[in-house]
């Protein structure tokens, strides 16, 4: 978990973070850079229900099929999601760049959660039409 005020000033450390994890599981230089946007895209729409004394919260979860993150902001007795977020163009662009993303009222607050996956290969190699050496 990483938490920072809930300041744009202070999103590229979470980008930053969460780009880490990401590379450090091995995900494909492409996958990162959508990560990091996504990631940015989700505190942006977060900051709009924050205030000063807030804080950006990000969780980050690693599975077997990929890499689960959950950002929050701290603040209470807010309406979440606002109305028309599932239209406007941060979720428009979190969708397209995560496998999954979804709107949740978590214990940190309101909160954004994105999934993504490790690249499948489309590849197959049958072993037998493989020529040895």
């Amino acid at each position: 978990m990483v938490s920072v005020p809930a300041r744009a000033g202070f999103v590229h450390v979470l980008r930053s973070v969460a780009a880490s994890v990401a590379a450090r599981l091995d995900f494909p230089y492409d996958d990162i850079d959508d990560l990091r946007l996504a990631v940015d895209e989700a505190c942006a729409q977060l900051l709009t229900v924050g205030s000063d004394d807030s804080a950006l919260i990000l969780r980050m979860t690693p599975t077997e099929e990929g890499l689960e993150l959950v950002a929050a902001i701290d603040v209470g007795g807010v309406d979440w999601p606002p109305p028309g977020a599932e239209e406007s163009l941060p979720w428009r662009l979190m969708s397209a760049l995560a496998d999954a993303a979804g709107f949740e009222q978590g214990a940190d607050g309101p909160a954004i959660h994105l999934t993504k996956r490790y690249p499948r290969s489309t590849e197959t190699v049958d072993e037998d039409s493989v020529p040895s050496r």
